[in-house]
């Protein structure tokens, strides 16, 4: 663990979980507002606020994020400990352990105008997990997620490596090419609305190099972003159709 990390979870030990403790190096800082950014931009697009449901919540900063801006939240993890987290953080929500075998959704039909998958790689990469979000979202509902790509640089290395990880289940990431993931939930009824690419360069999960804001403003420069079918995350912003 470099200094800069290690000092962000002393921080971060005793109310925040251990990805939230990440998100304070450079390069998780530069992730999160990308992030933040897109779940903003998802929350004006669902509407007044309602309810809403983030998958994978850990300590909650997302959720508080929306419960501050009026909405009603679910919170689910696998994880108990961040759970609790997340329910000393926000007292209104509802905070629902969910198995890590679980196919569903914990909602009922309809019931959700703001669904949210913030970097939850398998379930988003799930085959249950778009019949889910159809099922649970209302009409107009809107979900928000990040995918891995495995049609960029950064997945074809990682791919490449396979091997070497014994296909660990835990280590399992770029799993499907994000034109692939847009045409499924295409053929479900959703409609692309928003889509941006990011992490192009080369840096580690928990990377605090002085180089970040460099090459994030390259990206920018270059309109990487843009580049959406071999970019290596992208983060999508998707809406119900109002027929389905």
């Amino acid at each position: 663990m470099n200094n800069a990390l290690g000092i962000a979870m002393r921080n971060y030990e005793e109310s925040f979980s251990y990805w939230e403790g990440v998100a304070q190096t450079r390069w998780g800082s530069y992730i999160s507002n990308i992030e933040k950014q897109a779940i903003l931009k998802a929350e004006e697009l669902a509407g007044n606020p309602a309810r809403a449901l983030e998958i994978g919540c850990e300590s909650g900063r997302w959720s508080e994020l929306l419960s501050d801006l009026g909405w009603n939240m679910i919170c689910a993890d696998i994880n108990t400990e961040n759970l609790e987290l997340c329910r000393k953080r926000i007292p209104s929500a509802q905070c629902i352990l969910v198995g890590q075998q679980d196919t569903t959704l914990p909602a009922g039909p309809s019931s959700v105008s703001l669904l949210l998958c913030i970097e939850v790689f398998p379930v988003i990469d799930s085959e249950w997990f778009l019949p889910e979000a159809n099922r649970v979202l209302a009409n107009g509902g809107v979900l928000i997620g990040v995918l891995l790509n495995t049609l960029s640089i950064r997945g074809l290395f990682y791919r490449a490596a396979e091997p070497l990880r014994k296909n660990d289940p835990e280590n399992n990431f770029y799993r499907q090419p994000y034109f692939s993931f847009r045409n499924k939930i295409s053929s479900i009824g959703f409609d692309i609305i928003y889509q941006r690419g990011f992490c192009w360069f080369p840096f580690s999960r928990t990377s605090n190099s002085k180089m970040i804001p460099i090459a994030g403003r390259i990206e920018k420069f270059l309109y990487l972003d843009r580049l959406i079918q071999l970019s290596p995350w992208v983060v999508f912003i998707a809406r119900k159709s109002i027929s389905k």
